[in-house]
């Protein structure tokens, strides 16, 4: 092999290594592009479930707030309830000892 056909050679074997560098540099950009829009997926996925996770504890809480609110309303409703009955009692012994005693003074009179 001459000189001449040695360095075209060389020169040809020089063209396919710069072609697989740009390729290989090429590809890695594209796996790079490839990684980073498959993480910004699974970051939206994630972000969405802990959407949801949040909103159905947040639903859930809503919900149990509400039971025990509402056993309170009925736990104080009944102790009014009570209460008013007995104070309903206690006005009729009242209005009793007060006509007793307007007409003890007034047969007394």
């Amino acid at each position: 092999m001459s000189s001449i056909e040695l360095i075209k050679v060389i020169n040809e074997a020089e063209k396919q290594a710069d072609k697989i560098k740009k390729d290989g540099v090429q590809e890695a950009k594209n796996i790079v592009a490839e990684a980073n829009k498959r993480a910004s997926q699974i970051i939206a996925d994630a972000e969405d479930k802990a959407d949801a996770e949040y909103n159905l504890a947040i639903s859930k809480a809503e919900l149990d707030a509400e039971k025990v609110y509402n056993d309170i309303i009925e736990q104080t409703s009944e102790k009014s309830r009570i209460l008013l009955s007995n104070a309903e009692n206690n006005i009729k012994d009242g209005v009793e000892v007060v006509l007793e005693r307007i007409v003890k003074s007034n047969v007394n009179c």
